[in-house]
């Protein structure tokens, strides 16, 4: 390879390719172009689309170079908005995606618009960048200018040289799609208090990266999508704010399903064994029955757990793929979303406070490949006896757990059983109390009339009154109580194992089926569970109140959904609202890496209900817990789950009274809500920073006055107080639609604004303008594309009207007649 000389190209900063990348140049709201200027020319819309040709291939790579294309606006007609050396101020209004091994790319799937231009002044930056082949860093390989007068009145083609210094680069071809009169609203004097730092401010612009973050957690959070902007404060002249929104993928989208699974795989194969230990107490029929029962799971979870590994290859779910079954496990579109606010005094340049917000989005965790022509768990398991055995099987490995862990706990004390008396007695209690549980008493009983007559007499004596056979027995007689209580653990082992293999064997492909359902939505629960607890630990690792929530070891996690209940989103609200009901069942141990310096899932142990995960912490993490779960214990779940739904569909629901599902997840929440509140909030609300002492408090009071109006119809100041409440007390927030891309990103750019407005006094007349810079050119808007390969939000013109006003995208920004998502 040539060299290349540093007076050819110019190096951007370093970013990162997530098929859109972050560009290099400082950005300012789209909406700025329409504010800018009171001058009576302004009101025309340019449109237009990019292709290249002829670019110089600078790395002499043999496949050709992978390029995309930035697009920026200057205009210099308001001296007052330059800065103080008189140099352009130039604002990103776009950014193709990226064409890989072509040195003749064509972008005309990207189009740009500028809106209420002014003709006179206006100028637009083209920069064609180029993706180092061995790095990947972005290589400024060339740029043009062109006048937006030139643009206006050009036919609809017109061609520039792209140029470094005095060299030629190669071309670039501008298609113009349209130019017309702009019918967009005019918000004028805002850009005075709300603007994007310039690009000739490095230093204003500079935020300083977290350490922690990058040598800890760069396995978990990959991918970062990062956009900065720089508001000025109306009611602080002196301050303003400077703002990073990420958006990450978590490698634990298909990792922690890959275990869960291959946890689900080792349960049988263990079932399997154990019974396998027990076939000469059946007849050869029942043997077969059982043998075939679970080598048959076992081959299904082998088959799955490959075709997950086939879609790990990319970190994240498409919302396009929700509905194949090769990935149901993982969760849809799971993405961190982290919203770091620091102000900055204007004078001295200096950072006066930083905070950080985490915040997850994820699709509906239901059963998309099954589809819902039944509805979703709740009715599926409430209208038949399918329902029952389910029950049963989950408080069948309920007891069985326990039973393994006691036999887990035997075989690591079996020689200081009867030396140490007060742990015999502590390990014996146990085993008595789970003896009179009528799941073993039954278990015991049913496999006692399936042995074999030989073999009944044994289990007959286990069977009856353990309590009565351990008193009769001395303490100081090793080999008696040792031997009585190891053979209770396992007989019931056993009986209970084969109870939950005849469970299977009526109705079985049926019964099977929902199985399989319930364990897909609560893998899918686990991984967003468990991500959003590293996304937490991560930014969260300083802050008081989640370093008492580690003490409490209780985290609260709030599912906010936006599901309707009509249609086949009531089927994805029954399926998110039974499994969140078993996010209790979910448990957290850390363990000190000794040897590893990222965080990471080492292991998930327990049953298909209930699960312990293992997370592996580097020195430099283990060294900020708190003392209370550094022993190994675990950490569990609260969940909070309410949901409100704001699309057309909603709309018909409360126009024929289908409201019913939500207002019951609703009062649930709320009596949730207040139940966590009382336990873990108020006894120490001294670390908590609430405005006004009592804020919480009529908080929540106005919280359940809302819940009132939701009956009635729509009510996003719901939607808002929740969020709110959920982010004083220091939950782990999680906003769901049916695959996180629309709705979502409306509701989180919102909360973006909301929380600019609570926490940092950001004047709310401004919100129009910076919640339309967050949703056209934000990472949500990325999202789109990362997801369909489109930059447009799918909704069509009917199902806007229907949004509330505050989830209503941008015009411009959203396709007619796409498919909602």
């Amino acid at each position: 390879m040539s060299s290349i000389s540093s007076n050819e190209i110019s190096l951007s900063p370093p970013i990162e390719k997530i098929g859109v990348l972050n560009s290099p140049i400082s950005r300012r709201p789209k909406s700025f172009y329409s504010q800018i200027s009171t001058n009576k020319s302004a009101g025309l819309k340019c449109q237009f689309c990019l292709e290249c040709f002829d670019l110089l291939d600078i790395f002499e790579h043999e496949k050709g170079l992978s390029t995309y294309v930035t697009v920026s606006v200057s205009n210099v007609a308001h001296s007052n908005h330059g800065n103080q050396y008189g140099r352009k101020r130039w604002a990103v209004i776009g950014r193709t995606y990226i064409v890989e091994n072509n040195c003749n790319p064509q972008y005309h799937d990207k189009e740009f618009e500028i809106n209420d231009v002014v003709e006179d002044a206006g100028v637009v930056l083209i920069q064609t960048y180029a993706l180092h082949p061995a790095n990947e860093m972005p290589v400024c390989i060339g740029t043009c200018q062109i006048a937006i007068k030139e643009m206006l009145h050009c036919d609809s083609i017109v061609t520039k040289e792209l140029r470094v210094g005095e060299w030629q680069k190669g071309n670039v071809v501008i298609y113009m799609r349209a130019k017309k009169e702009s019918k967009y609203p005019q918000i004028e004097d805002i850009v005075e208090y709300c603007t994007i730092a310039d690009v000739d401010e490095p230093a204003a612009m500079s935020f300083n990266e977290d350490d922690f973050k990058n040598t800890y957690f760069k396995d978990v959070l990959g991918n970062i999508d990062r956009q900065k902007y720089h508001f000025n404060l109306r009611q602080q002249l002196s301050r303003s704010l400077r703002v990073s929104e990420e958006m990450f993928e978590l490698a634990t989208s298909f990792n922690i399903p890959a275990l869960y699974i291959r946890l689900l795989c080792e349960r049988e194969h263990q079932n399997m064994v154990v019974l396998q230990s027990m076939v000469e107490g059946f007849s050869e029929e029942v043997s077969s029955i059982a043998a075939v029962s679970r080598a048959t799971k076992i081959s299904q979870y082998r088959d799955e757990l490959a075709q997950l590994g086939l879609c790990s290859k990319h970190s994240f779910k498409k919302s396009e793929w929700k509905g194949q079954s090769e990935c149901k496990w993982a969760p849809v579109n799971l993405h961190a979303q982290v919203l770091e606010v620091n102000t900055v005094d204007q004078k001295t340049n200096i950072s006066c406070s930083r905070d950080q917000y985490c915040l997850l989005a994820v699709g509906a965790m239901a059963g998309h490949w099954d589809k819902f022509k039944n509805g979703g768990l709740v009715s599926i398991l409430g209208k038949s006896k399918d329902g029952e055995k389910f029950a049963e099987r989950r408080e069948k490995y309920r007891v069985l757990r326990k039973i393994e862990e006691l036999l887990h706990t035997y075989s690591r004390t079996e020689n200081s059983l009867d030396s140490d008396k007060r742990l015999a007695k502590d390990i014996v209690s146990d085993l008595i109390t789970l003896s009179k549980e009528a799941v073993t008493r039954t278990a015991l009983e049913g496999l006692q009339k399936t042995l074999n007559p030989d073999k009944q007499l044994e289990i007959m004596t286990l069977s009856a009154d353990l309590e009565k056979i351990v008193k009769s027995i001395k303490v100081s007689s090793k080999e008696s109580l040792s031997e009585v209580c190891r053979n209770y653990c396992l007989h019931a082992q056993r009986a209970l194992i084969w109870s939950i293999t005849q469970l299977e064997l009526d109705n079985r492909e049926h019964f099977l089926n929902i199985l399989n359902r319930f364990e897909a939505c609560f893998s899918q629960l686990l991984s967003t569970v468990v991500s959003g607890f590293i996304v937490n630990l991560c930014f969260r690792s300083r802050d008081v109140v989640f370093e008492q929530q580690l003490r409490d070891k209780v985290i609260p996690v709030m599912f906010e959904s936006l599901l309707s209940t009509h249609g086949d989103e009531s089927g994805m609200l029954e399926d998110m609202q039974f499994v969140i009901r078993h996010i209790s069942n979910i448990r957290l141990q850390l363990a000190k890496g000794e040897d590893s310096e990222q965080v990471s899932v080492t292991k998930v142990t327990g049953t298909q209900f209930d699960v312990c995960v293992v997370i592996s912490v580097p020195e430099g993490v283990w060294d900020l817990l708190p003392e209370e779960v550094k022993n190994g214990e675990d950490i569990t779940f609260y969940g909070l789950f309410f949901s409100h739904g704001i699309n057309e569909q909603q709309t018909i629901a409360y126009k024929i009274s289908e409201t019913g599902q939500q207002d019951k997840i609703c009062e649930q929440f709320l009596e949730d809500l207040q139940s966590y509140i009382d336990t873990y909030v108020s006894p120490n609300l001294n670390l908590f920073d609430f405005k006004v002492d009592n804020s919480l408090s009529n908080n929540m009071e106005r919280l359940k006055y809302l819940y009132k109006a939701t009956k009635r119809g729509k009510c996003s100041d719901f939607i808002v107080l929740a969020e709110q409440i959920g982010r004083d007390i220091g939950c782990v927030r999680c906003t769901s639609c049916k695959s996180a891309k629309d709705r979502t990103s409306m509701s989180l750019t919102y909360e973006y604004c909301n929380i600019l407005c609570k926490q940092h006094d950001f004047h709310t007349d401004d919100i129009p303008p910076v919640l339309e810079q967050f949703r056209r050119d934000g990472t949500r808007y990325h999202n789109t594309f990362k997801n369909i390969g489109s930059y447009k939000y799918c909704f069509n013109k009917l199902q806007c009207k229907m949004l509330p006003p505050i989830y209503k995208p941008p015009p411009g920004t959203f396709g007619d007649g796409a498919q909602q998502t």
